[in-house]
């Protein structure tokens, strides 16, 4: 990574002259990766509190959250080749194991016997919540591609194109959560329909911006709707705070878990943050160095 004061940037096909920042791509994406850590060690601290965190599996990803925010925390701080390199490849690899074994025991969770049902998707364990998991460790692990300005396909870097990926792929599982979330209720509300509308289309916007000739109109839709995304999290959220307070002054916990998780709307303002922070394609940022 290069360290000089400004780096050089551009949203491709939008901008007319590079947009002059003074931090790299890849530090910005880590300090937010930090972040997130921290937001997903909250929830599913809140979450498995239900159970008591047992079983004592259930503390795997609670302990591991911060630790992982800590390694993106010192690679921001000392972007270098070496052990801080290493150990953050590792721990996000980590990441994406957790992930996919959290899938999995919320899925034996909404089954009865050997058997998914809707009902079990429905009533139980927010299934596919624990990809998150995978979409952070996917992007943690990204951070160790090449992002040099001639290191280009479909005139992207390799980076910013896997990282649109990445970023499609947590958004369709984030429809997918707010579809069975909302599942519950019987869709009784038709606004209860736009985060799963709103995210499946997010994901085919990204996707074709990741594999698409330069167009000025796809990419501004695109920053439209990670502007979108970003307002029906807000929205989201002041409908479940509505929900979980139910007239009554105060925040029932019991609401909080099994009716309108409060912080999963913001999860749609994260990711819209994401998708333009990732958008944001670097002129001149060396990989790791």
């Amino acid at each position: 990574m290069k360290s000089s004061i400004t780096e050089r940037f551009t949203y491709q096909w939008l901008t007319q002259q590079p947009l002059h920042i003074p931090i790299t791509k890849t530090r910005l994406i880590l300090f937010y990766l930090s972040l997130n850590y921290l937001i997903v060690f909250v929830d599913v601290l809140i979450a498995h509190a239900l159970n008591r965190l047992f079983p004592v599996y259930e503390w795997i990803p609670v302990i591991f959250s911060p630790i992982a925010a800590l390694s993106a925390i010192l690679l921001f701080i000392r972007p270098k080749p070496g052990c801080i390199s290493i150990l953050n490849l590792f721990i996000n690899f980590t990441g994406v194991v957790i992930g996919i074994l959290g899938f999995g025991f919320h899925l034996q969770g909404a089954s009865a016997g050997n058997v998914v049902s809707f009902a079990g998707l429905t009533s139980g364990n927010p299934v596919f919540a624990p990809l998150a998991f995978v979409a952070l460790g996917s992007i943690g692990i990204l951070t160790t591609l090449d992002d040099r300005s001639n290191s280009r396909k479909y005139n992207l870097t390799r980076k910013t194109r896997w990282l649109l990926l990445t970023t499609a792929f947590w958004f369709f599982a984030t429809a997918l959560v707010a579809y069975f979330d909302h599942a519950r209720t019987g869709f009784t509300n038709l606004y209860t329909w736009i985060p799963l509308y709103m995210g499946i289309f997010a994901a085919m916007i990204l996707l074709l911006q990741a594999y698409s000739q330069p167009e000025r109109g796809l990419s501004i839709l695109l920053g439209t709707t990670m502007i979108l995304s970003f307002a029906v999290g807000l929205l989201g959220f002041a409908f479940h705070l509505s929900a979980d307070l139910a007239g009554r002054g105060s925040i029932l916990w019991s609401r909080v878990f099994y009716q309108a998780p409060g912080l999963a709307p913001l999860l749609f303002c994260d990711l819209g943050i994401w998708g333009i922070l990732v958008f944001l394609d670097p002129l001149n940022e060396s990989p790791l160095d």
